[in-house]
This record gives structure tokens, sequence and C-alpha cells, in this order.
């Protein structure tokens, strides 16, 4: 499809309570609101207005995160109250460093917008006051390729957003290398759902909901920082939400195969942005508005959504202050001292659900019963001791470049040693599957069993050390079982032949 003439709509019926006049006070300072009747930005617009917001106001500076994979720029705004462009000075200024990213689907288009309006407010409109106690990067568009084709997934083919932990992808590695200059304490994510298609397909229904939210729920983040989403934010959200008279869920979805009627709130792999922000040591939550497949309906609304929703989470972000930093920086600490078992597989509780859907074409409510599988409620399959650290063998440059850009410390062994480590034996290893084409990590392609072993380690090995603060990135990519694992998805590799990985745990660190 050619750049900015997106696909039509899906006729779905216009389902929403709210009126729109209930947004009109809502400024919308954007190029898809210049003319009166709302479109979609055009990525040159796009560029165009944050350089002029940039030029135009002492606290923007605009900067790139590198270029998509069909060379569009992806620009990346940095705003203070000293107008700092340096990363580094920015973190001195010792304020939440806040991020908000939009459009990682190129078909879900309202949170793109809203991010623009949202940097045209704090460059010199009603949210500069802000940056006197917050530190606030945007990304608008990060998956530009996908925006200009109004398609889901990058110009590769591959879903942008399951690609935080593998990072195959040029889009993903730019934002993480960014993210380690100048690491997030908090990161808003915004996307819109899908109003139809596999709802309609599987259960008969559509969406009637406006909004739906989620925290990180991969088992490995820190519980210190989910408490800080649920305490902090969510009632935020769910406050401004009523308060705009705006119906809510969890986030919900459900897999592509027709014959699968489970539901499961979110996703607990690793390499779903929500949890790998979070793996990383950030609090992390998503935002979704219905918007998929409506085309421009509702557009003023779902816009001014993502704005409201942005405002408040800011404005609460700002009222902690000091005391949100501090209360993250003690989450990443007590992660590098934890020392309980890992989790490395769990299944979902399952309850019963009753979903708000509606006839599509009428509006008529048609609730509807579905099975649920909670990604809060997990039940554990296996566990194993947490190891002080790993030996990588094989693909260590490799390992070591990805772990990099996660904010994870690496080091190499001075000179060779004979160590005792715990030794992972291949138990099968199965061909790389893709959901639907668009799912980078697969689920388990890897089973192990372990075994105690002394080995000869040469001098420059990979050594992965456990106690940092994203030693939840370390497990999810180092543990061989773990979905998307390095060792599944052939960054670390193995010869058909092999059943011992060139992966170990290490037990004891007193030897190195």
């Amino acid at each position: 499809m050619r750049q900015d003439t997106p696909a039509p709509a899906v006729t779905v019926a216009d389902l929403s309570d709210t009126q729109p006049s209930a947004f009109a006070h809502v400024p919308l300072v954007s190029p898809g609101f210049v003319n009166g009747a709302p479109s979609f930005t055009t990525h040159d617009a796009m560029v165009d207005f944050v350089a002029g917001l940039a030029r135009q106001s002492g606290h923007a500076r605009l900067s790139s995160l590198g270029k998509s994979q069909l060379g569009r720029d992806i620009p990346v705004l940095y705003f203070t109250r000293e107008g700092l462009a340096d990363p580094e000075a920015i973190a001195a200024l010792d304020r939440p460093v806040i991020w908000l990213l939009a459009q990682q689907h190129g078909n879900e288009h309202a949170g793109g917008e809203a991010m623009l309006v949202l940097a045209a407010a704090l460059a010199s409109g009603e949210l500069a006051p802000l940056l006197e106690r917050l530190s606030i990067v945007i990304v608008p568009r990060i998956n530009p390729d996908g925006a200009a084709a109004d398609q889901r997934v990058l110009a590769s083919g591959n879903d942008l957003n399951r690609d935080h932990l593998l990072l195959s992808q040029d889009e993903s590695r730019a934002l993480h290398a960014a993210m380690r200059q100048l690491p997030p304490d908090v990161v808003f994510d915004h996307h819109e759902f899908s109003v139809a298609r596999r709802w309609l397909e599987k259960f008969g229904g559509s969406h009637s909901l406006d909004v739906m939210i989620l925290e990180a729920t991969h088992p490995g983040v820190s519980r210190k920082l989910t408490d800080i989403a649920r305490r902090l934010y969510r009632p935020v959200l769910e406050a401004t939400l009523e308060r705009h008279g705006l119906s809510s869920h969890d986030y919900v979805t459900t897999a592509a195969d027709k014959s699968d009627l489970l539901v499961s709130l979110g996703g607990n792999a690793p390499g779903i942005a929500r949890n790998a922000f979070g793996l990383r040591g950030s609090v992390s939550y998503l935002i979704e508005t219905r918007g998929v497949g409506l085309g421009l309906q509702r557009y003023q609304q779902r816009v001014a959504t993502h704005y409201l929703l942005a405002q408040a989470l800011l404005e609460a972000s700002a009222d902690e202050g000091p005391a949100l930093r501090s209360a993250v920086r003690a989450a990443r600490r007590a992660a590098a001292a934890d020392r309980s078992p890992l989790v490395v597989a769990h299944e979902l509780a399952r309850r019963p659900l009753e979903l708000p859907l509606v006839d599509p074409q009428s509006g008529e409510a048609r609730p509807t019963p579905v099975t649920l599988a909670d990604s809060r409620l997990l039940a554990t399959i296996e566990q194993r001791e947490r190891p002080h650290g790993y030996l990588v063998l094989r693909g260590g440059e490799a390992v070591a470049e990805l772990l990099a850009l996660l904010q994870v410390r690496t080091a190499r062994l001075a000179g060779p040693a004979r160590l005792a480590v715990e030794a992972y034996d291949v138990a099968r290893r199965s061909r790389l599957s893709r959901r639907a084409g668009e799912s980078i990590n697969p689920d388990r392609s890897v089973t192990v069993t372990i075994r105690a072993a002394t080995i000869d380690v040469p001098a420059g090995a990979l050594y992965v050390p456990m106690g940092q603060a994203a030693c939840g990135v370390v497990a999810a990519a180092l543990e061989p079982d773990s979905p998307g694992s390095y060792l599944g998805t052939g960054v670390i590799p193995m010869n058909e032949d092999e059943t011992e990985a060139p992966l170990y745990r290490v037990m004891d660190d007193s030897m190195l």
C-alpha cells in the first residue's frame, strides 16, 4: 500500500456512549486537526511539526532514534525546563524520567497523534509547568513504515511490540539504545485495540469498551515496580476515565486461531514491550483505546482520550516527584539483591469472564461469557535456584551487545579457569514458530535438564552477573527454556548434534 493511503475502515457501528462534544475542550494542536476535519498525519507532516516545536520552544529538543527499515527518520523529543538535549545532562537533573511511546503498531494512529498534542502542550502550552518536576521523553511514532502503510507490523513483517528481548529489528534496537543513554523510571506505551476482527469472527460481537489498560505482568518483574504501577497510576487512570464517561477494562486479547476461544489478560512473554520495560527496571503501563478498524471514526475522542490519560499520568508523576524516583531506585536495588528462585515455567489461572461485546451493526449489548487466562494469577510449573550469573561460551559478542542495549552489565574473564557450574542438557529443540507471521519470540522452543559439571573456561569468556537491576532481563534471555531465550532463538548457537548448551549457570561466583 502506498504511503499515507490507509485501508478502508471496517464497517462497525459507532458504539461509544460519549459524544465528541464532551471532548471539545481538549486543545488538539497537531497536524491531524489543523484543517478542522481530522486526518491521519503523514510522516513528513509529523517530522515538520516536531521540528517546529523544537525551534520555537525553550523546553523541547529534537533528536532521532535513527532510521526505520525503509529509511524514515524516527524522531524523539526531550523535554526539560532547561531545554537540555544531552541525555547525561538530563539524568543529572535527578528528576523522574518519563518516556512515552506510540505507534509501535503502525495502524494504531490515535496514540501517535496524541503524542504530538502532548508534545505541543509540553513545549509551550498548558503542561510546560510539569517540567519543573519531571524530565519527559516522547517518541511519537516508532514504526513510521507501518504508519505510512497503515499496517500493524514493521516493513519486515515482524511485530515490533514482541521484539524487546531479542532486539532483532532496527527500530527496537534504536529505542533501547536511547533508553540506555537515559534510562526511564516510567514508560507509558500508547496503542489502540481491534474493535471487530477476531472478536467478531470468534464471538459474534465487537468491543464496546473505550479503553483497556495493563501493567507489566511477567513474573520476573520486580514486585515493587508493579506495586508502584498499581498504587500510583491505576487509580489515576480509572478516575480520569470515569470523569470523562469512558468505559474501561484490563487489557484482554485473543489468538488468531478461530477454534481457540480462550481470552487472555495481556501476555507474559518477556519480549512484549510492557514486560521488557519492567524487566529492565522501569514502571511500565500499557494504554489502549478502541480504534483498529474504525478509520477516522471518533478520532477526535480517541486522540483526546490518549492525551487526557497521558496528562493525568504525568501530573501524578510530578506530584509524587522525588519520592517516585526514590521508589524506583529502591525497586531496582531490591531486584539486584533478590535471591528467590526463578520461575522458568508457569501457567495462567483460568476463570470465567463476561466480555461487554455488542452487535456490530445495531450496537445492541451482547455480553458474552468467555474463559479468561489471567496473567496476574500464575501457577508455577517449574522453578530453579537463582544463579549468581551465567557463562556464555559461544555467541558472547552478540549476547553482550544485545544485553548492553537492555541495561545489563557484562564482564569478561581475565584468565582461564576451571569452574564448578550447572550445565544444561538440551532435551528438545523445536523449530521456531511464528504466530500469523508476527511473533518473533517462540514459546519455549527449548526444553532442558540441569546437572552439576566442572568445565574449563577460556580467558575472555562472557560472564553475566545476576546481581543487578535488570536481572529479570538476564534470566529471560539466558534461561534456555524462557520464551524467546537467546539459546532458543539462535543468538547462542548450537550444532544439531550437540546436547550440552554452551551456556552455564554459576552458582558460586567466589572463584571468578
